[in-house]
């Protein structure tokens, strides 16, 4: 994403749409980001304009069909999204196989995406479903076509999120105007994110990604700490990319929405997560979650038992969004136990006291809960048992020297 060829694609979007009438400035953001993504990423741009034209088609078509047949159509809809999404996933190293692409936008340091791998995979996909969801509903009426695919294609978000909503992104676009005051805050943001990620997320993370790819040449003290490193790096890095996106938005004239809040300074599991990457948690909430333990209630009339359900499906998919592999699927399942684990305590002891050295110790809890399941997360099977043989010192178990 750092790249001379992004920081020109992004200052042509910024100074270039005001130049032509404000009726054609949505049609000027979309080509303007479909000629970046294709010379920056190389973007299949065929084949994603047929899939929006596609999506954006059934969207139109969804609200005008009867109840009765507009459900399945929804779900067939979603299908084929989500099925394209798996085939294209798992296409190149086979399911459950080497991820085809790491966690997009988190950056080089944190391995950058594979080759083969179409860059923006993952969030478009879930614009698809969101957009479709919207549009049988009925809250997509006014998205036109360009505003669609200007909002799937818009260059600063299309890598990395913030993952907006088209009928949100299209009353912008009708009514952009970018201002000067809009040009300096957008900078100052770009600015801020690119510190972020120079000056204090990719130097932790260059520490810490050789100690996890070869833990038996580090001590159990330095593995700890590379354990921290990582947590932190990884976190100041993917914000940092959310930060330069929203500047680059904001000195567009566009509003893009906030994607990180202090996670590491939450007092529990579930607030750490409404906190973290909060475009895609939110669209979990909305799509996966409340879905699924609706469905569960209605089925069982069990509300503890559907939340932990609902708990369980939503993460254990959030960990294969990142990627087909088990340590991904084990990751994501990690957290569903342990948002689940929360949910069955509150339930038993109740919300715990608001006293400020329980908070402490609940929010330094949280981080290592948080920090210990990224090993999970950095490596696969073997990795991760590498890494936490040196860490118990049992390294002689996992074959470590």
């Amino acid at each position: 994403m750092l790249s001379w060829s992004f920081a020109l694609a992004v200052l042509a979007l910024v100074a270039l749409p005001p130049l032509v009438p404000r009726a054609l400035r949505p049609a000027t953001h979309a080509a303007l980001s479909a000629l970046g993504l294709l010379l920056v990423w190389q973007v299949p741009l065929g084949a994603v304009g047929v899939a929006c034209l596609g999506v954006w088609a059934a969207g139109r078509l969804l609200p005008r069909c009867p109840p009765p047949v507009r459900g399945p159509l929804l779900a067939l809809a979603v299908t084929a999204v989500v099925a394209g999404f798996v085939w294209l996933k798992t296409g190149a190293h086979g399911v459950w196989g080497q991820a085809v692409s790491p966690p997009a936008g988190w950056g080089q340091a944190a391995g950058g995406p594979a080759a083969g791998a179409i860059v923006g995979l993952s969030y478009f996909t879930l614009k698809f479903v969101q957009h479709l969801v919207d549009a049988a509903a009925g809250r997509a009426a006014h998205v036109g076509l360009v505003d669609f695919v200007c909002c799937i294609l818009f260059l600063p978000t299309f890598a990395a999120g913030p993952i907006e909503r088209s009928d949100t992104f299209a009353r912008q676009l009708a009514a952009l105007a970018p201002s000067a005051d809009d040009r300096v805050q957008g900078l100052e943001r770009i600015v801020f994110g690119l510190g972020k990620k120079l000056l204090l997320g990719d130097p932790l993370l260059r520490y810490a990604l050789p100690v996890f790819a070869d833990p038996g040449a580090a001590t159990p003290a330095a593995t700890l700490l590379a354990v921290y490193a990582y947590a932190v790096g990884l976190y100041l890095d993917f914000a940092a990319y959310s930060d330069m996106a929203i500047g680059a938005g904001r000195a567009a004239g566009l509003r893009i929405r906030e994607n990180f809040d202090r996670p590491y300074l939450q007092p529990d599991i579930a607030a750490l997560w409404q906190h973290w990457h909060m475009s895609f948690t939110g669209w979990l909430r909305d799509f996966v979650f409340l879905p699924v333990t609706r469905r569960t209630l209605r089925a069982t009339g069990h509300a503890l038992g559907s939340q932990v359900t609902g708990q369980l499906v939503t993460m254990t998919l959030c960990g294969l969004w990142h990627g087909f592999a088990w340590h991904f699927a084990l990751w994501g399942l990690y957290h569903g136990v342990g948002l689940a684990g929360l949910a069955l305590w509150r339930r038993w002891r109740g919300k715990a006291p608001a006293a400020p050295w329980r908070r402490g110790l609940a929010t330094l809890a949280t981080f290592h809960f948080f920090a210990f399941g990224l090993v999970l997360f950095a490596n696969d099977l073997p990795g991760t048992a590498r890494v936490f043989g040196r860490l118990l010192g049992l390294g002689h178990l996992v074959g470590l020297r």
